[in-house]
């Protein structure tokens, strides 16, 4: 099957079958296409996502409307909120992801479990896949970027928010763990998590709030609990997930002029704790906090810099000095959907890697901070994803 081919279907916009069965490769390097991998994901993402989290969510919505609810589904739905997202904003982003800081090995494992409370796939899926985010870029090769689908060809509109929200996990291409999961692929606990994924879905969504429900309030509350501190839950924090890929990339407005297209958007920033500033994250990915001004609130990056005071974290990555503009007033009273320019000036040195600039294929770009050496974030060209991952793999281990 010729490359042509392949570019002309996806499992949602599919031109044929064929390409699903054959699996075969992409001209993109690290992007698999089809064939058995592909259809397990797309399984798994239909059993965690839509059945355990969206119809239990749906169920939930009814729960409340027909059942008087209180503090003990709440609090379950607040605990468990936070467990989830310091489980996958501090570890899987953070820190399996940028490796924006060192910590214990048993904190690595909890961060490990928590994250797979999430419900959201594998560990090892999910950073695998944003690291290739990082790697193309909105170009042809990222995975959930807003400009292009899987296989490259250009989106806009409705088509544009949903494939980058969601729709790119009904898409038939992968992430190669050989390129983009590197160093935790191979790592025991973390095998442990991929393999026992489902059971600690099951876990966060039925077993942990079931338990809640029944001895804080009795057997009436356990299937509020349920419903509402675990399938609501899960459902909110992935679409807040998902809403960094989609409104943080189109809505929004900009402190650093970098190629991806990524916005600060408050409301992202609000449900992931810090996450949604993804402007500042993508300008230098390996930075611990998204917190440029004094207002971007980023409970993530807080997060981390109290583990390091409290000694569970060390070699933590800190942004240089960046010189912000003061916004005009008409631009503090943000909405949701609304854009608005570059405001703000960093003192990041851009460097164009050899090749010259970002090309359809994927031409990449190099940040180089200018006060810590060893600070060099690879966002790799397509045609050179292998060197770029290594070069990076050696930097963090020095």
């Amino acid at each position: 099957m010729g490359q042509n081919q392949q570019a002309n279907g996806t499992a949602v916009y599919r031109a044929g079958g064929n390409m699903d069965r054959a699996a075969q490769g992409s001209p993109l390097v690290g992007v698999g296409v089809g064939g058995p991998r592909a259809r397990a994901l797309h399984i798994e993402y239909a059993v965690l996502f839509y059945l355990m989290q969206g119809l239990g969510s749906i169920l939930a919505i009814w729960w409340m409307l027909t059942h008087q609810t209180g503090w003990v589904e709440w609090s379950m739905f607040i605990t468990g909120y936070l467990v989830i997202n310091f489980g996958v904003g501090v570890g899987y982003h953070r820190y399996f992801t940028h490796h924006s800081f060192e910590t214990t090995r048993w904190m690595q494992t909890l961060f490990a479990i928590c994250g797979q409370m999430a419900a959201m796939g594998s560990i090892i899926n999910w950073v695998a896949d944003h690291r290739r985010h990082h790697a193309f870029g909105n170009v042809p090769g990222d995975p959930y970027g807003p400009t292009v689908d899987g296989h490259g060809r250009p989106m806009s509109g409705f088509k544009s928010f949903w494939m980058s929200h969601l729709g790119w996990l009904h898409d038939n291409t992968y992430s190669d763990w050989a390129i983009y999961a590197k160093g935790i692929a191979d790592d025991p606990v973390l095998q442990f998590c991929h393999r026992t994924r489902y059971g600690w879905a099951i876990v966060s969504m039925i077993l942990a709030p079931a338990a809640w429900g029944y001895f804080l309030g009795g057997p009436e509350h356990v299937i509020g609990t349920i419903l509402i501190g675990g399938s609501l839950r899960c459902f909110i924090f992935s679409n807040g997930v998902a809403f960094n890929n989609s409104l943080a990339h189109k809505f929004g407005y900009r402190h650093f002029d970098e190629d991806s297209g990524a916005t600060n958007n408050w409301f992202s920033a609000l449900l992931t704790f810090g996450d949604g500033w993804h402007n500042a994250h993508h300008a230098a990915p390996r930075i611990a906090s998204n917190q440029v001004t004094w207002w971007e609130i980023d409970i993530n990056g807080s997060t981390i810099h109290a583990m390091e005071a409290l000694g569970l974290a060390w070699k933590v990555q800190r942004r240089p000095k960046v010189t912000a503009k003061v916004l005009p007033r008409h631009m503090q009273k943000m909405f949701i959907f609304k854009s608005v320019p570059i405001v703000a000036d960093s003192e990041y040195l851009v460097v164009r890697p050899a090749g010259g600039t970002p090309t359809s294929a994927g031409g990449g770009m190099l940040f180089a901070d200018k006060s810590s050496p060893e600070e060099q974030l690879m966002v790799p060209a397509a045609n050179s994803a292998v060197d770029t991952m290594e070069k990076s793999a050696a930097l963090r281990s020095q």
